[in-house]
C-alpha cells in the first residue's frame, strides 16, 4: 500500500511539473494584445511619434512627405485605420481639407489631437515634442517623458550648431527672397529676408516682376524655395537675377537624411551654408572676371596710345627727312 502511495505522489508530481511547463511556455496574455494604432496625417507628426514611443504604438501616415498635403488622395486603407484609431494627430490645415470627413464618413471614436504652430524652428520642434509626448500618456497611456527629454536635448545641440556656423558664415548680412512657409526657418539661423512669396499656384500676375525687381535692387543672393510647394518658381527667379537656388524641405523623410525633427532642421541648415559658400564662391569669381576685364581694357588703351605714339613719331621722323 505504502508502494501505492509512493508511486501516486510521483505521478502527481511529474504530471505538476509538466503542467506547470506548458501554462510558463504559453504566451503572456499582454504580449497578444494589439498595439494602439496612431494616426498621424503627416510625418511631422508621425516621425515624432514613432521616435517617441518606438515598438509600443502602431503608427500609420496619410501624407508622403514628398508632397503638399492639400494634394493628398484618400485611400480605403487609410479609413480603416482611422476606424481603428486610438488617437489621431493633425495640425489643423488639414481638418476642414479632408480629415473632417474621413473622421465622420467612419464614425472614429479616436481622440483627435491638434498640434498646430511652426515646426521648422527649434522652439517649434521642442513644442510639438512636448505636446505629442503629453497626449501620447493622456490618450495612449504612455510615459515618454525620458524620451522626449532626450529628443529635446538633441534639437537644443543641434540648434547651438546651427547658429555657430551661421555667425562664422556671417549670414545676417546675406540678403534672401524665400517660399513663406520657410520664411521661419530661415530668418531663426539669421538671413536678411527681403521678400517672401505664396504657394506658386497663387501668386498674382506680375508677383514674379516683382520680386525680380526686388531681388535685384537688394543684391539677393539667395532664393529659397520649399520642397512640397515646388521648385520650379525660385529656380526661373534664381536664374534671372543671377542668385543661388536653395531648395529646403518641411517634412522629415522627404530626403535621405531628414527622418526626424533634429536631422530635418540639420539638413535644411547645411543647405543653406553651402548655397552662401556657393553664392560667395560665385562673387569673387565675378569680381576676378571683372578685374581681368579692367586689366584687358588698360592693356587695350595702351596699346592704342603706343600705336599712336608710334605713328607720330614716325611721321615726324618722315617731315624731318624731308
Amino acid at each position: 500500500m505504502r508502494k501505492v502511495f509512493a508511486l501516486l505522489s510521483v505521478l502527481f508530481l511529474v504530471l505538476g511539473l509538466n503542467v506547470g511547463a506548458a501554462y510558463a511556455s504559453l504566451p503572456d496574455a499582454s504580449e497578444n494584445q494589439e498595439k494602439p494604432i496612431v494616426v498621424c496625417t503627416t510625418t511631422v507628426l508621425g516621425s515624432t511619434v514613432q521616435e517617441l514611443a518606438g515598438e509600443n504604438v502602431e503608427v500609420t501616415v496619410f501624407v508622403q512627405p514628398g508632397i503638399c498635403p492639400a494634394f493628398y488622395d484618400i485611400k480605403p486603407g487609410d479609413l480603416y485605420s482611422l476606424e481603428k484609431a486610438a488617437v489621431v494627430f493633425y495640425h489643423g490645415f488639414e481638418y476642414k481639407m479632408w480629415l473632417k470627413g474621413m473622421l465622420e464618413s467612419t464614425g472614429s471614436k479616436a481622440a483627435a489631437v491638434k498640434i498646430s504652430g511652426n515646426w521648422n524652428t527649434p522652439e517649434g520642434a521642442k513644442n510639438y515634442v512636448n505636446q505629442i509626448a503629453a497626449a501620447l500618456k493622456e490618450h495612449v497611456g504612455l510615459d515618454v517623458s525620458a524620451k522626449a527629454a532626450e529628443m529635446i536635448s538633441e534639437i537644443d545641440k543641434v540648434a547651438g550648431e546651427i547658429k555657430s556656423e551661421a555667425e562664422a558664415l556671417g549670414v545676417s548680412e546675406v540678403n534672401i527672397i524665400c517660399m513663406e512657409w520657410q520664411k521661419p526657418f530661415v530668418s531663426w539661423v539669421g538671413f536678411n529676408v527681403v521678400a517672401s512669396y505664396g504657394p506658386p499656384e497663387t501668386l498674382p500676375a506680375g508677383k514674379a516682376a516683382e520680386l525680380a525687381s526686388k531681388a535685384k535692387a537688394e543684391s539677393v543672393k539667395l532664393i529659397i524655395d520649399n520642397l512640397q510647394s515646388g521648385t520650379g518658381f525660385g529656380a526661373s527667379l534664381s536664374s534671372e537675377v543671377g542668385a543661388v537656388h536653395v531648395v529646403l524641405t518641411n517634412f522629415p523623410g522627404a530626403i535621405p537624411g531628414t527622418e526626424s525633427l533634429p536631422k530635418l532642421l540639420k539638413y535644411n541648415a547645411e543647405r543653406l551654408f553651402k548655397a552662401v559658400e556657393q553664392a560667395k564662391y560665385a562673387e569673387d569669381l565675378r569680381g576676378q572676371i571683372s578685374s581681368l576685364e579692367g586689366q584687358l581694357t588698360l592693356f587695350e588703351v595702351a596699346t592704342i596710345i603706343l600705336a599712336a605714339v608710334v605713328v607720330i613719331e614716325g611721321v615726324v621722323l618722315y617731315a624731318r627727312k624731308r
